[in-house]
C-alpha cells in the first residue's frame, strides 16, 4: 500500500468520524457517506474497514445508545455492508451499478442488520421502531456517496479503483 493509499484512508476515517457527529437519529448518522465513498473508490476492503470504524466513531460520540456489544456487531454490519457494496459496484460495468450496489448494500443494513439488531436484543419492536429512521439515514448516506463518486469519476476521468 502505497502513501496516496494511506492518505485517502486517513482521509475518510476522519470524515467518517466527522460525520459520526452529524447524527440523524441516535447513532443513526452520516458516517457511512465516506465508507461508501471508500467502498466505491477504493474497493471492498476499504469499505468494510471505513464502515466499521465510522460506526464505532458515531456511536462512541453518541455514548453508545445500545450498548458496545451490539454496536460492535452493528460495526460488523456496517463492514458487511459497505465492503458488499464495493464488491457489487466492482463487479459491474453498466450505468446501473449505484443502483445494484445500493440496493445490495440496503437489504444487507436494514434488513439483515435489523434482523440481527433484533435478536440480539431479544425485541422485535426494534424493527418497527427503527424500520423507517435506518431506511431513510442509508439512503441519504448512500447517495450522498454516489454524487460524490459520480463527481469524482466524472473530474478524473473512469472509475477511481486503486
Amino acid at each position: 500500500m502505497n502513501i496516496r493509499v494511506l492518505t485517502k484512508y486517513a482521509l475518510l476515517i476522519a470524515v467518517c468520524a466527522i460525520g459520526g457527529q452529524i447524527h440523524l437519529w441516535g447513532s443513526i448518522s452520516f458516517d457511512s457517506s465516506p465508507a461508501f465513498v471508500g467502498a466505491l473508490v477504493l474497493g471492498p476492503m476499504a469499505g468494510a474497514i471505513l464502515g466499521a470504524l465510522g460506526h464505532l466513531a458515531a456511536a462512541a460520540y453518541s455514548g453508545f445508545p445500545l450498548g458496545p456489544a451490539v454496536h460492535g456487531v452493528v460495526a460488523l454490519i456496517m463492514a458487511c455492508t459497505a465492503g458488499m457494496v464495493g464488491v457489487t459496484f466492482r463487479k459491474m460495468t453498466s450505468s446501473f451499478s449505484y443502483v445494484v450496489s445500493g440496493i445490495v448494500g440496503y437489504i444487507i443494513n436494514v434488513w439483515i442488520g435489523l434482523a440481527i439488531t433484533a435478536l440480539m436484543m431479544g425485541s422485535t419492536e426494534v424493527i418497527g421502531s427503527m424500520w423507517a429512521l435506518l431506511s431513510l439515514g442509508y439512503v441519504w448516506n448512500y447517495v450522498l456517496a454516489a454524487l460524490v463518486v459520480s463527481q469524482l469519476n466524472r473530474v478524473f476521468g473512469g472509475t477511481t479503483h486503486e
